[in-house]
Protein backbone atom coordinates (compact mmCIF):
# COMPACT_ATOMS: atom_id res chain seq x y z
CA UNK A 1 0.00 0.00 0.00
CA UNK A 2 0.94 3.51 -1.05
CA UNK A 3 1.26 6.34 1.52
CA UNK A 4 -0.86 9.33 1.26
CA UNK A 5 1.44 12.29 1.34
CA UNK A 6 4.37 10.62 -1.16
CA UNK A 7 4.50 7.81 -3.53
CA UNK A 8 6.50 5.69 -1.23
CA UNK A 9 5.50 2.34 -0.01
CA UNK A 10 4.05 1.89 3.70
CA UNK A 11 6.50 -0.21 5.98
CA UNK A 12 5.43 -4.20 5.41
CA UNK A 13 5.38 -4.63 9.16
CA UNK A 14 3.19 -1.15 9.64
CA UNK A 15 -0.36 -1.60 11.93
CA UNK A 16 -3.72 -2.25 9.84
CA UNK A 17 -4.58 1.43 9.92
CA UNK A 18 -1.70 3.25 8.74
CA UNK A 19 -2.02 5.37 6.50
CA UNK A 20 1.63 6.95 6.15
CA UNK A 21 5.28 5.68 5.55
CA UNK A 22 7.78 6.32 8.43
CA UNK A 23 9.02 9.30 7.09
CA UNK A 24 5.97 11.16 6.48
CA UNK A 25 4.96 10.00 10.24
CA UNK A 26 8.54 11.22 11.35
CA UNK A 27 7.56 15.12 9.36
CA UNK A 28 4.56 15.12 10.86
CA UNK A 29 5.72 14.45 15.01
CA UNK A 30 8.54 17.44 13.84
CA UNK A 31 5.59 20.00 12.18
CA UNK A 32 3.62 19.15 15.72
CA UNK A 33 6.55 19.82 18.19
CA UNK A 34 7.34 23.13 15.88
CA UNK A 35 3.66 23.99 15.99
CA UNK A 36 3.21 23.24 20.15
CA UNK A 37 7.02 25.33 20.51
CA UNK A 38 5.73 28.17 18.99
CA UNK A 39 2.34 28.10 20.63
CA UNK A 40 4.64 28.12 24.38
CA UNK A 41 6.65 30.58 23.17
CA UNK A 42 3.32 33.06 22.48
CA UNK A 43 1.94 32.25 25.55
CA UNK A 44 4.90 33.13 27.39
CA UNK A 45 5.51 36.57 25.62
CA UNK A 46 1.99 37.24 26.65
CA UNK A 47 2.21 36.04 29.94
CA UNK A 48 5.38 38.47 30.05
CA UNK A 49 3.83 41.45 28.40
CA UNK A 50 0.95 40.94 31.46
CA UNK A 51 3.37 41.03 34.29
CA UNK A 52 5.09 43.52 32.62
CA UNK A 53 2.10 46.01 32.17
CA UNK A 54 0.51 44.57 35.82
CA UNK A 55 4.17 45.76 37.40
CA UNK A 56 4.14 49.22 35.73
CA UNK A 57 0.83 49.82 36.60
CA UNK A 58 1.69 49.30 40.36
CA UNK A 59 4.57 51.06 40.07
CA UNK A 60 2.60 54.56 38.59
CA UNK A 61 -0.25 53.76 41.70
CA UNK A 62 2.64 54.00 44.28
CA UNK A 63 3.84 56.82 42.71
CA UNK A 64 0.77 58.92 42.33
CA UNK A 65 0.10 56.98 46.26
CA UNK A 66 3.38 58.72 47.72
CA UNK A 67 2.37 62.37 46.11
CA UNK A 68 -0.70 62.68 47.42
CA UNK A 69 -0.16 61.39 50.92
Amino acid sequence: MRCIRCPQDIETDAPANVVICGSCADDLRQEEEATTMAAEAEAEHIMFELNKEAYEEAQRENRLDYRYM
